[in-house]
């Protein structure tokens, strides 16, 4: 088995208060996008991780410890090998890590003919962390709670943007840009309900609704990004929105020609994407030998 496994944008990000468990509660509305990695899974005696593309510590390996999970939880003894290509930038706001854990646990329960359902799925997923649970069906959804909280909503497909990856090297990324937060990024969530409202009537989410609670703090933690930022802007003459706690950064554009456009002008790395409605896509073999996805 052959999948794709997409990564999201956050649109908006509210953080609405710290709980009495020391986790904050937020809302969060976001949205897959075609840029992805490629998970293969197949049988074998144990339980076997390849990673192209980025080197990978063993308890920061999230295919490995969703396949870990799904083997204990099940008492299952038979293993599989699964080799992922990675794709989407590690640590950069995209969810890649997680994506990549959800459909470990979607592929092994098929290889093994477990039949977990989509809620027994979603309970291990919220183990291995807060938005695995959204990459299970993936589209369009709004994440409450610490995250594990999803109320699914119409996808708006073929939405075509533009993400840019600065370089980053900051450890310990999220816990850092939750302790730099400071009262005045709180909110109540009016406006991520505001977005919501926008994308269940089919209608573009407007820029004036694409806030992020983490980028004021997001600017004083990542060196150079907000050189980054206003450079892009500049460039591509449009604003650019952090996506969850960054430092990639996305804008919308008007089609492929338009994305693709933007993308040649940037310094750093930087995707042309369209949105998504599906966590992943199962691939076919394609002549001569090459791989398609849908």
């Amino acid at each position: 088995m052959l999948y794709r496994c997409y990564a999201k944008i956050n649109l908006t990000l509210e953080i609405l208060r710290r709980r009495n468990d020391g986790f904050h509660e937020l809302a969060s509305l976001v949205h897959t996008v075609s840029l992805g990695d490629d998970l293969r899974v197949e049988p074998a005696d144990e339980l076997l991780t390849r990673v192209e593309g980025l080197e990978l510590d063993p308890e920061t390996n999230l295919v490995s410890r969703a396949a870990a999970l799904m083997s204990t939880s099940l008492n299952e003894r038979r293993g599989a090998e699964l080799s992922l290509v990675k794709r989407i930038p590690a640590a950069a706001g995209l969810g890649g890590g997680s994506s990549d854990a959800a459909a470990t646990l979607a592929a092994l329960n098929t290889l093994w003919g477990s039949r977990l359902n989509h809620v027994a799925l979603g309970r291990l997923a919220a183990q291995l962390g807060s938005d695995v649970p959204f990459f299970l069906r993936g589209g369009a959804a709004v994440m409450r709670g610490r995250g594990e909280q999803l109320e699914v909503l119409p996808p708006r497909t073929g939405q075509w943007l533009v993400v840019l990856v600065p370089p980053h090297d900051v450890l310990d990324k999220t816990r850092r840009l939750y302790g730099a937060l400071a009262p005045a990024d709180f909110s109540d969530g009016s406006i991520t309900a505001r977005a919501v409202h926008s994308l269940a009537c089919g209608e573009v989410v407007q820029e004036t609704d694409l806030v992020n609670a983490f980028t004021r703090p997001a600017l004083e933690v990542f060196a150079g990004l907000d050189a980054a930022w206003h450079g892009a802007e500049k460039i591509c003459e449009r604003r650019f929105f952090l996506s969850g706690a960054g430092p990639a950064l996305f804008a919308f554009a008007s089609g492929r020609g338009d994305a693709n456009e933007q993308v040649a002008k940037l310094a750093y790395p930087a995707y042309a994407v369209r949105t998504v409605k599906h966590a992943r896509a199962s691939a076919r073999v394609a002549a001569p030998g090459g791989i398609e996805y849908p």
